[in-house]
């Protein structure tokens, strides 16, 4: 597993990346914000970051995933507040989500170098929500990470939209440290 597995309060399957951690770092945040409020996680991979979020906060999330381990999970949860949407993570599917849904929070966890058209899967999310958290690779990952042609792009990208650093948690492939950026547009 990548993520750990969250169902019903609690952890039942640890996954190979550090999840606690980057967990606290956003609900610091999101207790700040007006509840209730709308998530979206795009490339939620086992949901563990909305199913906490939607306990935590009663927030209403969307997960778009493409990934089939999520189905059994969200039967575990049987959560109410928790959407799923099993398509790719790609511009035209984002587009389609975002014309039809706002959301008030948008997850962008590891996930932004599976995207060859990062630029405007960016540029989409930025015009679609106000407060924004997004985990970039590592730059030591364009050294040999996964889709590492796209690493340095993504982070000059990123880094021109004024982040602030709320963590770093290290790669799987042990290649430098991947930050977790908040982005609030409403300020």
């Amino acid at each position: 597993m990548y993520q750990d597995v969250w169902v019903k309060g609690k952890v039942v399957k640890k996954g190979k990346r550090e999840c606690e951690k980057r967990y606290k770092k956003i609900k610091e945040q999101l207790n700040r914000i007006k509840q209730p409020f709308t998530v979206l996680d795009i490339g939620a991979d086992s949901g563990y970051f909305s199913f906490r979020i939607a306990e935590d906060f009663n927030a209403q999330v969307t997960m778009l995933t493409s990934d089939k381990k999520i189905d059994n999970i969200m039967r575990q949860n049987n959560n109410k507040n928790v959407k799923l949407i099993r398509e790719e993570v790609n511009v035209d599917n984002l587009k389609v989500l975002t014309e039809k849904e706002d959301f008030d929070v948008i997850l962008a966890l590891s996930i932004l170098h599976h995207c060859d058209e990062y630029e405007e899967l960016i540029d989409m999310i930025f015009d679609s929500s106000r407060l924004i958290f997004i985990e970039a690779s590592a730059l030591e990952e364009a050294e040999g990470g996964y889709k590492s042609h796209n690493v340095k792009g993504i982070m000059e990208n990123l880094q021109q939209r004024n982040p602030t650093i709320l963590g770093y948690t290290r790669n799987l492939r042990k290649l430098g440290k991947r930050p977790l950026m908040k982005f609030d547009q409403s300020l």
